[in-house]
């Protein structure tokens, strides 16, 4: 979002929000108006994310925890987990 043209906006939070935005920010060592952006982003979403946005989503970062030298996991995905033969 670095080139793009910002618009300041006031909003009110509540408390608590007020107090789970701080916390994330924090947590995530992100700024409390990039979390807005991401929120309002998801909420109402209207363009494909750029790389940076998929490489935050926490979801992405799950991409290649199991790769596998093997190329027919999904055959034995049974005798895998369960020890057995899937037939």
């Amino acid at each position: 979002m670095a080139s793009t043209t910002m618009v300041r906006k006031q909003v009110y939070l509540t408390a608590s929000q007020n107090a789970r935005l701080r916390r994330a920010a924090k947590k995530l060592q992100r700024s409390e108006a990039d979390l807005l952006r991401e929120a309002i982003e998801r909420y109402l979403p209207g363009h494909a994310p750029d790389a940076a946005e998929i490489e935050r989503d926490s979801l992405f970062r799950l991409v290649g925890v199991g790769s596998s030298s093997d190329t027919d996991l999904s055959e034995r995905v049974d005798e895998i987990l369960y020890g057995r033969s899937g037939t």
